[in-house]
């Protein structure tokens, strides 16, 4: 009962942090049209090697439908940490974003990301814990060069099994706390140190071994809006 209590107490702690940061936020204004997200996620190693590939393409609108928001690339080289469950990424992403309504006005931006991501499991293996933390280094269009400090954290919980595996159906919920490295820009241009949180909550089901599908509502939380979005993901390992 100890040693259950103690790992709840671990579990919540990282959950508690990401809600209580969005807490001294001052009064937000909802939008109500509701986004989609769609993205392609893979990874894949080199042979035996603990080296390996791991990347990502998302399409994002600012409805369900259309009114384009935003095409991410995104691929990094990683490895694996011997003895361990670390896993460390650099790499490049490519960012062409649009903007809401009806302007077809766009801007591009390039990033540099630096990850450390690891693995907890609790209760038997039945919650599965991933953690990462991101490093960007931001070369926005029309601003100066900036970087960015994101913490992730995601748990799952299997439905129809006892632990994460092949057919299995899973609830998942997630945060991801955003913050700003510099508040100057460029050209008078400021930003706030907090950035923006992202809450995510779904279901998913694990195909097979190394491909999933997930699908979720998550809401974005800034300094002056919140914004719900849908979430659809497919994670492939090869």
């Amino acid at each position: 009962m100890h040693n259950s209590f103690k790992k709840s107490k671990i579990l919540f702690l990282p959950f508690a942090f990401i809600i209580l940061s969005i807490g001294g936020v001052q009064a937000q204004k909802g939008n109500h049209e509701l986004g989609a997200w769609y993205g392609y996620f893979f990874d894949t190693d080199f042979g035996e090697s603990n080296f390996g590939i791991m990347a990502d393409i998302q399409q994002r609108s600012f409805n369900v439908t259309n009114d384009f928001q935003q095409l991410i690339l995104r691929a990094g080289l990683s490895y694996k940490i011997p003895g361990s469950s670390l896993r460390a990424v650099a790499g490049y992403s490519y960012f062409n974003s649009g903007t809401f309504g009806p302007s077809n006005e766009q801007s591009f931006e390039n990033r540099l990301y630096q990850d450390l991501i690891w693995n907890n499991q609790f209760f038997e293996g039945r919650i599965a814990i991933l953690h990462r933390i991101r490093l960007e280094e931001r070369f926005v269009e029309n601003q100066d060069f900036r970087t960015r400090y994101r913490y992730f954290l995601n748990a799952k919980l299997p439905l129809n099994k006892k632990t994460m595996g092949p057919k299995t159906f899973f609830l998942w919920v997630a945060g991801e706390l955003f913050v700003n490295g510099q508040q100057q820009i460029g050209k008078g241009q400021t930003v706030s140190l907090y950035d923006r949180t992202w809450l995510f909550g779904g279901v998913g089901y694990q195909i097979r071994s190394g491909l999933r599908a997930e699908l979720s509502y998550m809401r974005e939380v800034t300094n002056t809006q919140t914004k719900g979005q849908l979430i659809v993901s497919l994670f492939h390992t090869f």
